[in-house]
């Protein structure tokens, strides 16, 4: 039996890693021959975040829901404490893998975007070296993929409580 908390540090730990390494390694071989990664354009920074930002929360919520799930109603789940904003954000979001990730990955890139753009705005730039994207990349999608993972775990959590006697 693990407790909730537990269970999200395993869970986000593994998927900060797999992200960490996964989303860099699939932009580096696939655009390994750039040097310069811009800003805006059809191979920016910032559709690439947006892209990113969906399918990795999509993947992710696809992978640790219906875990969770199974995890939440046979009980091998127990605690968990979730804040009252995080707790009224969550409660009102889909249950189902696909909308939740779908959710998700879109207010991820709503917000990832234009952070990104004004980060690389303030820095006077128009762009990233390859290597310097790359880790930009590796650190947002690690932190992205442990919020979703908890995100994730927490939204199942909430619809256990709200109806224990579920299975399913």
């Amino acid at each position: 039996m693990h407790t909730v908390q537990s269970y999200i540090r395993e869970q986000g730990t593994a998927g900060a890693v797999i992200n960490a390494v996964l989303n860099p390694a699939i932009s580096w071989l696939g655009n390994r021959r750039m040097t310069f990664v811009p800003l805006t354009g059809d191979q920016g920074m910032i559709v690439d975040t947006i892209a990113t930002a969906i399918v990795l929360s999509l993947l992710v919520s696809l992978f640790v829901t219906p875990a969770a799930r199974r995890e939440f109603d046979a009980g091998r789940l127990t605690g968990g404490n979730i804040g009252s904003f995080e707790s009224a954000v969550l409660a009102h979001w889909p249950s189902k893998a696909w909308s939740f990730g779908l959710l998700t990955g879109v207010v991820a890139a709503v917000v990832l975007a234009p952070l990104m753009y004004a980060l690389i705005s303030l820095l006077g730039s128009g762009g990233l070296s390859f290597a310097a994207f790359v880790i930009l990349k590796a650190a947002y999608t690690a932190a992205l993929g442990f919020a979703v993972t908890r995100w994730a775990i927490l939204r199942q959590m909430l619809r256990h409580r709200a109806n224990p006697a579920h299975t399913g």
